[in-house]
């Protein structure tokens, strides 16, 4: 007996529901003693369970109708057993279960087929499926499709179809169902900000819709920037400027805005400024209109005192707080040499910049030991290769002195002779303020890595990976989290299990091992935490909790030690895909009897006991046919050993 144990079977056909009549059916089963049957539940999966006492424990909670798993799993558990018969009890809401896709093999049990409500009508309106793009963009227009289906005496109303944006109706219209009473209606919309978006599809309540559960289901967008804004600086043309500006127009994912200072406001001209092909740097309208369009700013070797922008530094300290991106690129007008000491800038860089000066010479920058896995630098697949090819690259010429490093910033590369305070001078730090993050890399000379050392294969590439590392990592590029974790599903029922995946690192990018993480849910419905669990060796974590009470977008979080390591996202809805597709598949269970000589009943009024139902596989053993005078050389031997014998009675005179 295969019996159904998905979420459909909870709903009331008439005056009981579809699990009330499966357990009145159970308990006339059992009123006949001469079959004890094997019974398996299934819906997401298949499972044995006890048929003693299954009328009274039979609690349908499963998010799917799987009956193509059901039969293999029956037929494949036990290869050894002979099936005789195999009774399917189920509303049959499989729309994608096909009778030809069963394989029995040479003795096919007969399949019988129960099928639990197709006896009643179903008046229902639902949304059946939802496809979006999980990731959108910034103005630009993003499409929802949605399936939705009328059953029963509702595909005569007017099918109307709504979408909402967190709490505000956007859209409205009215769907032209087929003759199946299906349709598909697309809405198009427009992310005006970064962010999670919540748009909800809802079919309007009928007061004879019996399912409710199915009128609405959600989509959430993740909506980023098309392409990454990118505001370069530079005090003047060099080589290092050259390189960068090439790489970063070349990344298609990078939307590029640089500017070479080549005349400043205080320059004097003999013709007006209209005459002239060289305009003024726009700072007012980059620093002031402008700033929040951008995702990262870079300060290239540049002074920013010529150009009448010491207003405007407080601006971007503002802009970074907020979630901006800075960095800062050494040379002689960078740093101390351009007088940031004492600026708003300073106070958003991970190092304190002190007085002036630099540090000549060649050299080759040193990896931070404590920190190769960090992925600006991890220019390998572990930290030994990390080392090697850090130690093969091209060497770099000159770097800024800076007076010390901010508590929590993070020494990436560092001089191997140069010192400040007794420790290695920094040669890049990184660090966030605020909910920003920044960059200081005291050297103008990178360039360089762009080209392959004398000796070594490497460079080129790896310039091209670090700065592409660099640009991700200061965007926050979720990849590039130390820490991340991650659902099985985007969206669940109420009640559902969500399990959680991860991989857990410090700061340092180095695994947390053997750590307590407690997992919980915002918005929260209660203090406790969801549920607690360790990370292994690795840093790894798995987890299960059961889904908020309500339906709506939520984020799971991971903590350590109260302290939130890392996030994602999911939705919780009423209905799942369960309740979703409701249609009954009476004509393949109908196929699929028919083919195994199986019995299909509409309801269980009528369903006989279940001896009646049983039958027995007989199996031919086989006829062995024997015949031995149609072998001639049996005939020649026969007639020789006869012969023989006559000639030897006749030597010996017996007649």
């Amino acid at each position: 007996v295969l019996l159904d144990n998905s979420r459909s079977m909870t709903l009331a056909d008439s005056a009981e529901t579809r699990a009330t009549s499966v357990e009145s059916l159970l308990d006339r089963w059992r009123q006949d003693a001469r079959v004890n049957p094997l019974v398996y539940l299934f819906g997401e999966s298949a499972r044995g369970t006890a048929w003693e006492g299954l009328a009274r424990s039979y609690d349908p909670s499963d998010d799917a109708t799987n009956i193509r798993e059901a039969l293999d799993y029956a037929l494949t558990n036990d290869p050894g057993r002979e099936i005789g018969a195999i009774v399917i009890v189920s509303d049959g809401a499989d729309p994608g279960f096909r009778a030809d896709s069963v394989a029995f093999g040479t003795s096919a049990p007969a399949v019988h087929s129960v099928i639990v409500g197709a006896d009643v009508a179903l008046d229902d309106q639902a949304v059946t499926a939802l496809r979006a793009d999980t990731t959108a963009y910034v103005g630009v227009p993003a499409l929802i499709r949605a399936d939705v289906r009328a059953l029963g005496s509702l595909r005569k109303s007017s099918l109307r179809v709504q979408l909402w944006h967190e709490s505000r109706l956007e859209q409205e219209t009215v769907a032209e169902i087929d003759d199946q009473g299906r349709a598909t209606v697309e809405f198009e919309v427009t992310p005006k900000r970064i962010g999670r978006a919540l748009y909800r599809i809802v079919v309007p309540l009928s007061d004879r819709d019996e399912v409710p559960e199915n009128n609405v289901r959600a989509a959430l967008l993740r909506v980023g920037r098309e392409r990454l804004r990118a505001l370069l600086v530079a005090g003047r043309p060099s080589w290092d400027v050259r390189f960068l500006r090439d790489f970063l127009k070349r990344d298609g994912s990078v939307d590029l805005v640089s500017f070479f200072i080549l005349r400043g406001a205080s320059d004097l001209t003999a013709a007006s400024t209209n005459e002239l092909a060289l305009i003024p740097f726009p700072t007012d309208e980059l620093f002031r209109e402008h700033l929040g369009s951008f995702d990262v700013v870079i300060f290239q070797n540049f002074d920013y005192a010529p150009y009448e922008m010491a207003t405007y530094l407080p601006r971007i300290r503002e802009y970074v707080q907020r979630g901006g991106s800075f960095a800062m690129i050494g040379g002689d007008r960078s740093f101390g040499e351009g007088r940031y000491t004492g600026t708003a800038i300073e106070d958003i860089l991970p190092i304190k910049i002190g007085g002036a000066g630099v540090v000549r010479g060649e050299y080759r920058a040193q990896v931070s030991k404590q920190l190769a896995r960090h992925p600006i630098v991890a220019l390998g697949p572990d930290t030994g290769l990390t080392r090697q090819t850090w130690k093969a690259l091209p060497v770099l010429s000159g770097a800024n002195r800076i007076a010390a490093v901010k508590r929590g910033a993070q020494v990436l590369l560092q001089h191997p002779r140069a010192r400040i305070s007794g420790q290695p001078l920094p040669i890049l730090v990184v660090g966030e303020s605020g909910r920003g993050r920044t960059a200081a890399f005291m050297t103008d000379a990178s360039w360089r890595w762009r080209f392959a050392a004398d000796e070594v294969t490497v460079g080129s590439d790896e310039y091209e990976l670090f700065w592409d590392r660099m640009v991700r990592w200061l965007t926050r590029d979720p990849l590039l989290e130390p820490a991340r974790i991650s659902t099985d599903r985007e969206r669940y029922r109420v009640g559902a299990d969500v399990e959680v995946t991860g991989l857990l690192r410090d700061p340092r990018y180095e695994p947390i091992r053997r750590a307590s993480v407690e997992i919980h849910f915002e918005p929260a419905q209660a203090e406790e935490p969801a549920v607690s669990t360790k990370t292994d060796q690795d840093g790894q974590l798995r987890a299960a909790a059961p889904a908020p009470d309500l339906s709506g977008a939520y984020e799971v979080v991971a903590s350590v030690d109260g302290e939130e390591i890392a996030r994602e996202v999911f939705i919780v809805e009423e209905s799942g895909d369960e309740l979703a597709n409701l249609e009954s598949v009476p004509d393949e269970l109908e196929a699929i009897a028919k083919r195994t000589g199986g019995r299909v009943f509409l309801g269980v009024e009528g369903v006989p006991p279940l001896s009646e139902l049983a039958s027995s596989t007989r199996r031919a053993a086989g006829l062995v046919s024997k015949q031995p005078l149609s072998n001639p050389w049996f005939v020649f031997l026969t007639i020789g050993v006869l012969g023989l014998t006559w000639v030897l009675r006749r030597r010996w005179g017996r007649r």
